[in-house]
Parts: C-alpha cells; sequence; structure tokens
C-alpha cells in the first residue's frame, strides 16, 4: 500500500499534467476556431457531457466505491459496467437517429457520430479510470489522456482546409479520441486481472446497494453540473456565437481553479477521518484560508493583466472575456474554498449538506440568468454565478461553523504557520 505522500504526489502530479494538457489543447483549438465555432463546438461538448452525466447515473463513483471496500467483486462491476455501456450506445443511436430523422438541419443532427463517440468514450473511460483509481492508480489513466491530449495539439498545427487533414477530419478524430482513450483503458485492465474467470454480474442484493449508493451521488453530481453549466444554454439563447464563444472560455478557465482544491480534497481528507473535532477542525480552517488567499492573489494579477493576455492567449475573437472574468472573482474564491469543505462533509457521509447548498445555487443561477442575461448578456451570467457560488459557500460554512463552533475571524484568519502545519499533517510517516 502506497504511503498517503506518495499518493497526494502522484495524483497532484499526474492530475496537473492531464489538466495542463487539456488546458494547452483548449487554447489551440479556440485559437483555431476562433470564439463563434469554438463556441458551438463546446456547447455541443457541454450537452453531451449532460447527456454522459445523465447515462452514467454517476457508476463510476460505485465502482470506486464497491472496489476500494471489497464490498462487491471487480469482476461483478465490469460485467455490469460494459452491459450499461453497450445499453447507452443502443439508447444513444436511437436518440440521435429520431433528431436527425426529425430535426435534419439541427446541430445535434449534423453531430451525432460525435455525440455518439463522444458520451460512450467518456462513459467507458470514467468507468475504467474507476477501477485504476480504486487501486490507487493515479497514473496510468492520466497517461493515456496526457499523450493523447499530446497528439491532438500536434495534429491541429497540421489542420488545413486545402490539405488532408482538414477541419472536419479533426473534429472526427477529436471526438473518436475519447472512446479511444476508453479501449485503451478497458484492454489494460482486462490483461492486467482475471475479471473473466468469475462471475460477471451483480446479485439482487448487490444491485440494490450499488443504486442506493448512487442515489444521492447522482443527485449531487447533477446540481453541481448544472451549477457549472446551466448558463451555456442561457448564453447560447440570448447571446451571439462569439459572445457564447468568449464566455464558455471564462468559464473553463474558472474552472481551472477549481483542480487543484478538488485534487487536495481529494488526497488530503481521508487523514481526517479518524481525527478528533479539533484536528478536523484546524485542518479545514487551515486549507480553505491558504486557498482563499493564494487564489485572491492569483484573480488579482489576472485583473491588471488579463485585459490584454485574454486575447494574446486564446486570439483576437476573444475580447470579451476580461469583463466577464472580472464579474466572476468572488465566485472563483468562494467555490474553491468551498470544494474543501464540500469534500469533507461527502467523505463523512453528509452529502445532503451539500444538495442543499448546490440547490439554493443552482436556483440562483437559473432565476438570475433567465432575468439578467437577456438584458446585460455574458456580464449578468458570470455575475449571476458568482452569486449562486457565494450562496451556496455561505450556507455550507455555516452548517461548519455550527458544528464545530468556529466564528468566521477564526475560520478566516491567516496563521503564518499554517503552511507548515500542513506540511506536517500531509507529509507525516505512515
Amino acid at each position: 500500500m502506497k504511503n498517503i505522500p506518495q499518493l497526494f504526489i502522484q495524483n497532484v502530479v499526474w492530475r496537473g499534467l492531464f489538466y495542463i494538457t487539456s488546458f494547452i489543447l483548449n487554447l489551440a483549438i479556440a485559437r483555431h476556431f476562433e470564439a463563434g465555432a469554438s463556441g458551438v463546438i463546446y456547447y455541443l461538448i457541454t450537452s453531451y457531457a449532460f447527456i454522459t452525466l445523465l447515462l452514467s447515473i454517476s457508476f463510476e463513483s460505485a465502482i470506486v466505491y464497491f472496489t476500494s471496500n471489497e464490498e462487491i467483486k471487480k469482476s461483478k462491476l465490469f460485467g455490469l459496467s460494459i452491459i450499461w455501456l453497450i445499453s447507452s450506445g443502443v439508447l444513444l443511436l436511437l436518440f440521435f437517429g429520431f433528431i436527425k430523422y426529425t430535426y435534419p438541419e439541427s446541430v445535434y443532427a449534423k453531430h451525432g457520430t460525435h455525440g455518439v463517440l463522444f458520451i460512450c468514450g467518456n462513459l467507458l473511460t470514467a468507468f475504467m479510470s474507476g477501477f485504476f483509481y480504486a487501486h490507487k492508480n493515479f497514473k496510468f489513466s492520466n497517461i493515456i489522456g496526457i499523450v493523447i491530449n499530446a497528439l491532438l495539439i500536434l495534429l491541429i498545427v497540421l489542420v488545413n482546409e486545402k490539405g488532408v487533414l482538414n477541419n472536419n477530419i479533426y473534429l472526427n478524430v477529436y471526438f473518436g479520441s475519447y472512446l479511444l482513450q476508453g479501449a485503451i483503458l478497458a484492454i489494460a485492465l482486462i490483461k492486467s486481472s482475471n475479471i473473466f474467470r468469475e462471475d460477471l454480474f451483480p446479485t439482487k442484493v448487490e444491485l440494490k446497494k450499488i443504486f442506493n449508493y448512487l442515489l444521492i451521488v447522482f443527485t449531487c453530481n447533477i446540481i453541481t453540473f448544472l451549477c457549472y453549466r446551466i448558463d451555456y444554454w442561457f448564453v447560447h439563447y440570448f447571446c451571439t456565437p462569439k459572445e457564447l464563444g468568449n464566455y464558455i472560455q471564462v468559464s473553463k478557465l474558472v474552472q481551472m481553479f477549481f483542480v487543484f482544491p478538488s485534487i487536495l480534497a481529494a488526497v488530503v481528507f481521508p487523514l481526517t477521518a479518524g481525527g478528533n473535532k479539533k484536528q478536523i477542525k484546524d485542518l479545514l480552517g487551515m486549507v480553505s484560508r491558504l486557498i482563499l488567499i493564494t487564489y485572491a492573489v492569483l484573480c488579482l494579477l489576472l485583473t491588471i493583466t488579463g485585459k490584454w493576455l485574454f486575447p494574446f492567449m486564446f486570439g483576437d475573437s476573444f475580447t470579451e472575456m476580461y469583463s466577464s472574468f472580472l464579474f466572476y472573482i468572488p465566485g472563483i474564491i468562494c467555490f474553491s474554498s468551498l470544494y474543501i469543505l464540500s469534500a469533507y462533509y461527502s467523505g463523512k457521509g453528509k452529502a445532503i449538506v451539500n444538495m442543499k447548498g448546490g440547490l439554493i445555487a443552482m436556483t440562483t443561477i437559473i432565476v438570475g440568468d433567465a432575468l439578467l442575461i437577456p438584458r446585460f448578456g455574458i456580464k449578468a451570467a458570470a455575475g449571476v454565478s458568482s452569486v449562486g457560488y457565494l450562496l451556496y459557500f455561505l450556507y455550507v460554512l455555516r452548517i461548519f461553523m455550527k458544528e464545530y463552533d468556529v466564528t468566521i475571524k477564526q475560520f478566516f484568519y491567516l496563521h503564518f504557520e499554517d503552511l507548515n502545519k500542513i506540511k506536517k499533517i500531509i507529509f507525516r510517516d505512515n
């Protein structure tokens, strides 16, 4: 069993590299297709990602959970995941076939094949990655993703409408890469285990356990997804393609801020499971304070440089990113700190806290977007999201403060020894 420092470093390094290459690929696509066309591409991806979430019912979480505690055999979870994938593929073919027949001119009809590749590929990748993560292997699946991202970055440089590799062919390769990644992981998993020598389907009792576990996890994931991206649909409906492209890039940039808190939460907070209330209170407060201060400084730097930096990075068609980013800054700071608290409550089996906070945020965002985006555009979308994230954070923080009898000042006051304390907790001998 790897110790906590090794797991922490492995997770941070490899997931970090994957997100870095994903960000570079995003930049390359944005610069090549520009704001209008890239906005449509990422709007489609958002729609497909939502369908993926609906079809998966967050089953990858159950794979990690039940494989880790060995409550259900890995072979049974693998067999169920394959049946799940095949059933999803059939439903998708019927769905996109219906769309193509009924609404042949819609963007979903024109990109139906891309939708099937993206959704099935993401389902397969998520399910197979779950088995590797359950065995504390954060390296392999991320390496595959890094290599594929690097190849896609190299290929887009070669795209030329007059050459062999044009935009349409590149998009086919891009969406097909999701299925390729999942297939590689599935082959590697089969070769490294004796899955087919054991039972391949759970019993009724085990199925009941799986779906009982998934009920609240899936609900929380749906709410979180909508908090992140439901504004895309409002912006797509009320704004121009160029504005949509600018806003999506701002949103994706904002989501990059959440990568480190999510990695930190996934690895650090298992340490608190057996700790006493004072240790948990101190650690949660320290990490939240450091993230808040660090991200406040980063946001200040982007406030100073963003007006010229964003067009320089993404291209001349992304001049509207800066003003939207300014309205997003309070949301970035609040949601980054919130990540730590919400991950803690999920790990403690109190995901209902996150669900209630997410419902507050989602309701705020839906109502605010419907009322304000038609008049104020993408600035309103960013500002409304910030308000939603702020309310979510305040709700969860209130629960935490009541549970641990801590004041606002105690939670946010930065101590110089915080960094050394966190270092000792993470890298202590196990």
